[in-house]
């Protein structure tokens, strides 16, 4: 634990051991929107300067620069004129994005310009070729100088396609209007010339390699039809009047015909199956064929009637009776009939079953060759239909390539160009170039960014400390308050005189001035119940606003009912005394050097309770009059006098007395102004109170932003206003 820490009180000492471990100068807060409204505002005049600064230049450079006029022609460009190629044989020929490529490249070209050039004598003109290259006489000399005119007519030539249509806007500028006006229109009329004469010699070229190319197709077209024929007639490919073969015709019904044969088939054999099962189980009576014959159903009639007759001649005559006996015989060879006819029906159903299964095994063969013939006329086909396709691709080609050549044809008689001038270029009533509005808009523009990039790199390069964060992060220390920066209003007396702050106390007791250095004197009074009385107000650097929080916080502490005592420990510009505005006969230096007793040079303030102990008048002296027992004496007989004593010292980093009388309190008090003392500057300071072994009680922000984020921000600090409005 370093010096600073080790005789604080607990809590102090835990506010401390929190951050103990976190290094001092660790990166500052992300930047917001709101922290960049505060950076705008505090450096406002840095932004304005910056962007007066760009306006400033661009209005001069608009002035100096020299106007340049802009007239544009409009051409249009006709899809149809486009001539087709004698080596494409789709026959589809769309007017794309990359032929509007083309031509605006076209226009662009170091011909169609050295034709404008020509045209208009701009080889002569010294808007376009220096006076050095127009000097010459000799060829090449005016070689040179068509060059340069070409090269410099290039640079102020803008080519562009309307809105991705078949328009092209061709545009020149120049410091004449007039002039830039006939160039546009020379340029239009250079480039819709030239296309007219491509386009007629393409054409003648076109034409006669087309016609070439079509009778080499002609005779292709012959010879792929002629191997289609030989090749069918060879195979034996003949086709039907429905389109296919005649084996491919034949096969369908010889199919229908075979599955009728085998359903016959199947359906004798299976009589002849049930009339076998019949006859296996005795029962042959049973088979339908047996059952539906006129034969054996006459036969089992005369089987009944003479069934009948014997059984009468049975009831009347014993076996022996010839009548009885004639008639068993007649019922014997009935039966017998009614066999041989039964076997005669299976018998036929058995040549049924034979005849359809030889039916349909002749149709099956007959099936199969049919089939063995489709497969072979099938391999033959296809590479007849192979040459075929050949052969239409060579009639397609040739009637494609037909067309071509009959439109190049038409082109070549035809001198109609590829494109025609839609609007002429017209003279320009004002210069494109400069656009001062727009100069000067885009000036102001660029003057706001730099400014503000301005604000925010000098922000950055200039370690500020503007918050509480900053103070206990950055610089470990505990913060006790934001003092605001009192406006002139603020600090009008009763008579409208400018007074000190701390005199705002009079007139304005409840404020948020006033409030700050409460909160001061309530976190000194838990200090002081721990016997710290003496209190050294430091600061790094001067007009920190030191002396005025120190009487400020001595009459704040006065007007709580102590008795408080006030030192003016800055003998090299007594500003207590100034500014309280009193003359006194001595003072601090006085007492220690023994010519004065301290009651007598003590001065009463208008707030009850607080006395003053100033110098007379500043002073330069050699010696160190604090480093001297006096101090300390001087200090030990006063502790007991009152309840708190204030030492306003000098800058801690510009005086050694500083850091004596900080040694010598019994805690300081580090005054910081707001915004404006660099961190380095800080960190310094409380290196060297560590150093000597003072012990920091805090930090406070003076001469704060009320709008600042020190001060509730914008938001909070308008609600805040309200509790000090009397």
């Amino acid at each position: 634990m370093n010096a600073t820490t080790q005789d604080m009180p607990a809590a102090d000492q835990q506010f401390s051991l929190s951050r103990f471990d976190q290094t001092r100068h660790i990166g500052r807060r992300p930047v917001t929107i709101s922290s960049l409204g505060q950076v705008l505002r505090w450096r406002w005049r840095m932004v304005l300067a910056v962007a007066g600064l760009v306006v400033l230049a661009g209005a001069i450079l608009a002035l100096v620069l020299t106007p340049r006029y802009q007239s544009t022609a409009k051409i249009r460009i006709t899809p149809v004129g486009a001539l087709p190629s004698v080596t494409d044989d789709t026959g589809d020929h769309p007017l794309d994005q990359s032929l509007m490529n083309t031509e605006i490249a076209t226009i662009r070209s170091r011909d169609v310009a050295r034709k404008v050039v020509e045209q208009n004598g701009l080889a002569g003109d010294a808007e376009f070729v220096p006076a050095k290259l127009r000097a010459g006489q000799t060829p090449a000399d005016r070689a040179r100088a068509t060059e340069a005119a070409i090269t410099n007519l290039g640079e102020r030539l803008s080519v562009e396609q309307q809105e991705k249509s078949y328009v092209v806007g061709i545009s020149v500028s120049s410091q004449d209007a007039a002039k830039a006006a006939r160039i546009a229109n020379s340029f239009a009329g250079a480039y819709i010339d030239k296309t007219a004469d491509v386009l007629m010699s393409t054409a003648a070229r076109q034409a006669a390699s087309g016609q070439a190319a079509l009778e080499r197709l002609s005779a292709q077209a012959e010879a792929a039809a002629s191997n289609v024929a030989q090749y069918r007639a060879s195979t034996g490919i003949v086709q039907g009047s429905n389109g296919g073969t005649i084996s491919d015709q034949q096969i369908a019904p010889l199919s229908m015909q075979l599955a009728s044969a085998e359903a016959q088939a199947a359906a004798a054999r299976s009589n002849v199956e049930a009339a076998q099962r019949q006859i296996a189980s005795g029962g042959a009576d049973a088979i339908s064929a047996v059952l539906s014959s006129s034969v054996i159903a006459t036969l089992r009639s005369q089987r009944s009637e003479a069934e009948r007759n014997r059984a009468q001649l049975a009831a009347r005559y014993g076996p022996k009776f010839p009548a009885l006996q004639e008639s068993d015989q007649q019922i014997a060879a009935l039966e017998q009939q009614i066999r041989q006819e039964q076997g005669r029906i299976i018998e036929g159903l058995r040549s049924e079953a034979r005849a359809a299964e030889a039916q349909a095994a002749s149709l099956r063969g007959q099936l199969n060759t049919l089939k063995s013939q489709i497969a072979a006329n099938n391999n033959a086909a296809v590479k007849a239909d192979s040459l075929q396709r050949n052969a239409d691709a060579a009639t397609t080609a040739y009637k494609s390539l037909a067309g071509t050549v009959q439109q190049t044809s038409q082109a070549e008689r035809s001198n109609e160009p590829q494109a025609r001038l839609l609007e002429q270029a017209v003279i320009a009533a004002k210069p494109a170039f400069p656009n001062r509005p727009a100069l000067l808009f885009a000036s102001l523009l660029a003057g706001l960014v730099l400014g503000v990039a301005a604000a925010l790199v000098s922000e950055g390069m200039q370690a500020r400390l503007r918050n509480a964060d900053d103070i206990e992060l950055l610089l470990n220390l505990r913060f006790l308050a934001a003092v605001p920066r009192l406006s002139r209003r603020q600090m009008q007396g009763e008579e409208g005189k400018l007074q000190s702050p701390a005199d705002s106390l009079f007139h304005q007791p409840i404020s948020a001035y006033s409030e700050a250095f409460r909160t001061i004197r309530n976190t000194l009074r838990r200090r002081q119940a721990e016997g710290a009385k003496v209190i050294a107000m430091g600061s790094t650097l001067p007009m920190e606003g030191k002396t005025t929080s120190s009487l400020t916080l001595a009459r704040v502490m006065a007007m709580s009912g102590q008795k408080v005592l006030l030192i003016d420990g800055d003998i090299r510009r007594a500003g207590i005394r100034k500014l309280m505005g009193k003359t006194v006969e001595g003072g601090l230096i006085e007492v220690l050097n023994g010519e004065a007793d301290v009651a007598s040079v003590l001065i009463a303030d208008e707030f009850d309770g607080l006395m003053v102990l100033p110098v007379k008048k500043p002073s330069f002296i050699a010696e160190d009059l604090f480093s001297s027992e006096k101090m300390r004496a001087l200090l030990d007989g006063l502790r007991d006098q009152y309840d708190t004593i204030i030492i306003d010292t000098p800058p801690l980093l510009g005086v050694t007395d500083a850091r004596t009388l900080s040694s010598l309190a019994d805690g300081v008090v580090l005054v910081v102004r707001w915004g404006h003392t660099p961190l380095a500057a800080v960190d310094a300071a409380i290196a060297g109170l560590e150093a000597d072994q003072s012990k920091i009680i805090g930090a406070v922000l003076t001469m704060v932003d009320p709008h600042s984020e020190a001060m509730g921000a914008l938001y909070y600090s308008q609600y805040y206003n309200g509790y000090y409005q009397q």
